[in-house]
């Protein structure tokens, strides 16, 4: 199973809506806790979540706005 843009902009929003601007920082904490055990896909996965929940953050992209990633 893998993971879709619009699951990454629900789950972002979820955390947002959760935790605020700590969202990003806590999305930056689960990266150094992945990578510090060696784990790569779960890096990733968080890296990607921490750039949408930025991207929510700052308004660029919205709560109901289709994405795609490049």
């Amino acid at each position: 199973m893998s993971i879709t843009p619009n699951d990454l902009r629900f789950m972002a929003f979820t955390m947002v809506d959760q935790h605020g601007d700590e969202a990003a920082v806590l999305a930056g904490q689960a990266v150094d806790e992945m990578r510090a055990l060696g784990d790569e896909p779960r890096t990733n996965a968080w890296l990607a979540l921490r750039s949408v929940i930025e991207d929510a953050l700052d308004g660029r992209i919205s709560r109901d706005q289709s994405l795609s990633l490049h």
